[in-house]
């Protein structure tokens, strides 16, 4: 989750492309050659591919490769460097790698995932929890929860709250296009329910409401950011973000 403004990579897709307005190719062409460059890897000086092989990987024309790769070479997203092999005409070939930053961001989650499920397992351990006998039972168990907290309307509501820290009922409602009154309410009194927000009505004439994030539902936003960062920095949707705010 992502402070300080509305988290529109949250919203349905068709309010997401309403939130974006024109569609610009050059920083979607980035996110997608970021994406594809970190899916296969092309990490150091060894794996790294010239244009063309770039735009087999990324699915992109050649032009628009060439393109993303000049802008994301100015964000320091992509870094050149020469072919050690020379051409049949003696001259060697411009190469491309992710960055060195981009590298390192990617193994820094490979070390957090890794440390994230020891983490789990100790805490497995010191609770004294065995694998689940009634493994149906389990899974039910665990989907009831996900289906609660991640389900539609609901990260976007803890990832606003999050953002702005305390939001009334209809500014939740405002920055929801298509949800109605009564499933806002019905989510938010859900999420009260679980100790995740707390519902204040404030001393004015008419009364407000304001809603919050509980202690316990601090440290849940804070558990997922790094989900929602992960998965935000595989589909290089945190360098388009960037790149849009450039233009």
């Amino acid at each position: 989750m992502h402070g300080g403004r509305h988290p529109s990579y949250l919203l349905p897709d068709s309010e997401l492309a309403k939130a974006r307005g024109p569609v610009r190719r050059g920083p979607e062409d980035m996110a997608d050659l970021v994406r594809a460059m970190l899916a296969d890897a092309v990490f150091n000086d060894r794996d790294a591919k010239d244009p063309i092989e770039l735009s087999r990987l990324a699915g992109l024309s050649l032009a628009r490769v060439s393109s993303a790769l000049a802008a994301g070479e100015s964000r320091g997203l992509f870094q050149r460097g020469p072919s050690p092999t020379r051409t049949a005409t003696g001259l060697s070939k411009t190469l491309w790698r992710l960055s060195p930053d981009l590298t390192d961001l990617a193994a820094k989650f490979a070390d957090f995932a890794e440390v994230s499920s020891r983490f789990s397992r100790e805490v497995a351990q010191t609770a004294s929890m065995h694998p689940p006998k009634d493994v149906a039972r389990n899974v039910e168990f665990n989907l009831e929860i996900a289906k609660t907290v991640f389900g539609k309307w609901t990260v976007d509501i803890l990832a606003l709250i999050y953002a702005h820290k305390t939001l009334g009922f209809q500014e939740i409602l405002h920055a929801m296009p298509g949800m109605s009154a009564r499933i806002l309410s019905v989510k938010l009194s859900r999420l009260k329910e679980l100790g995740l927000v707390h519902r204040e009505v404030l001393d004015t004439k008419p009364p407000r409401v304001q809603y919050s994030f509980t202690e316990k539902g601090l440290r849940v936003a804070k558990l997922g950011e790094p989900v929602f960062l992960y998965l935000r920095f595989a589909e290089g949707l945190l360098f388009e973000e960037d790149a849009e705010a450039a233009l």
